[in-house]
């Protein structure tokens, strides 16, 4: 029974009321075809049309033999048709067009569409934060799947036209729902700090490859949050402050932040590109590239990884010259608009 009611995307108590309706319909239909074949002597597929034109009050006319008997029968079966018949109708339709059957049925559409997503982002949460980091997603026309278990805002955001599975993150059903075994990043960024380590703590389970970012109520957390299996913790509050310190300790610098690097209209981007090894940026210098001659675009920072044995290069190289080389690993840290990135990217597949 709750196998079928799942599938249906109804309640189990909602699949009894419709399973108890289809009976009583049923039986009012056989009862009628019998009572017309027995009593006004019809076949049964005029017993049946009789029935039909009867319960739905049509009445376009008698067949057969119509005695006291037979109208006795007909009176006893519109007072059925009107009693059991009209709850039957009721129950049916009140079931397959409840706001809960057509939740149902956009969740299910939903599930199958983030099966059907590989290398996508999964956000957790779609609070004051979730909603800023949906919208920042949506501009990079990045693939995401937003988890929300708040069943009005997950009805809001499908208007929208935003894909969300309805869950709780914290709960490893909803994370699967999502495609976290074939996501490539999750976003936590839930209203409490537990929550977020437990939905690290499952994320990380289920995809032990998935890039994982967090943020942290209380600064206190944030160790537990990386042992937790995330790679990378952000306090809002935190880098909140700090942009609202540069205002006024660089005003230049908090200027440039907003109108080059957060100004839509602008199209200034920054950006970061990855020296696969197969790369043609691979083992030359970024004079020899010369990405500002060729590209338009503006190195700013060059990171190196660690190597196999775990020493690091030097981390992040900041304003790097031109003999710089460009080993496998390395990322490179950008500014350019967006026709420019766009191109970079495609023509190095970074």
């Amino acid at each position: 029974m709750e196998r079928l009611a799942d599938l249906l995307g109804l309640r189990v108590r909602d699949l009894r009321r419709v399973a108890l309706a289809l009976v009583l319909i049923t039986a009012i239909v056989l009862s009628g075809m019998m009572g017309y074949h027995a009593l006004a002597e019809l076949d049964w597929l005029d017993a049946l049309y009789m029935t039909i034109i009867t319960m739905s009050t049509v009445g376009f006319g008698e067949y057969g033999q119509f005695d006291q008997g037979t109208r006795t029968f007909t009176i006893i079966l519109i007072i059925m048709t009107m009693v059991w018949g009209a709850w039957a109708l009721q129950a049916l339709l009140g079931t397959f067009l409840s706001p809960h059957f057509f939740f149902t049925i956009r969740q299910k559409q939903a599930v199958r569409r983030a099966d059907r997503m590989e290398n996508h982002t999964i956000l957790c949460g779609y609070g004051r934060i979730g909603r800023s980091v949906a919208t920042e997603l949506s501009r990079h026309n990045m693939s995401f799947v937003v988890v929300e278990k708040d069943a009005d805002v997950v009805a809001e955001l499908w208007e929208q036209g935003l894909h969300v599975v309805h869950g709780d993150a914290t709960e490893d059903e909803a994370l699967i729902e999502a495609g976290v075994k074939r996501a490539r990043y999750l976003l936590a960024v839930l209203d409490s700090d537990t929550a977020n380590i437990v939905t690290v703590l499952s994320a990380r389970e289920l995809n032990p490859n998935i890039w994982i970012s967090a943020r942290v109520v209380n600064p206190d957390a944030a160790h537990k949050l990386h042992r937790a299996g995330a790679n990378d913790v952000v306090s809002p509050y935190e880098a909140g402050g700090r942009r609202l310190a540069i205002t006024a300790l660089r005003p230049h610098v908090s200027r440039f932040m907003s109108e080059v690097l957060f100004n839509d209209e602008r199209g200034a981007e920054m950006d970061e590109m990855v020296v696969h090894p197969n790369s043609i940026l691979a083992n030359k210098t970024l004079g020899e590239v010369n990405l500002r001659r060729n590209y338009g675009i503006t190195v700013i920072a060059l990171f190196h990884p660690e190597d196999e044995e775990g020493r690091n290069y030097g981390g992040f190289e900041l304003n790097p010259g031109s003999d710089a080389m460009l080993h496998a690993g390395d990322v490179l840290i950008v500014v350019g608009n967006t026709e420019q990135l766009r191109r970079v990217h495609h023509e190095f597949r970074c």
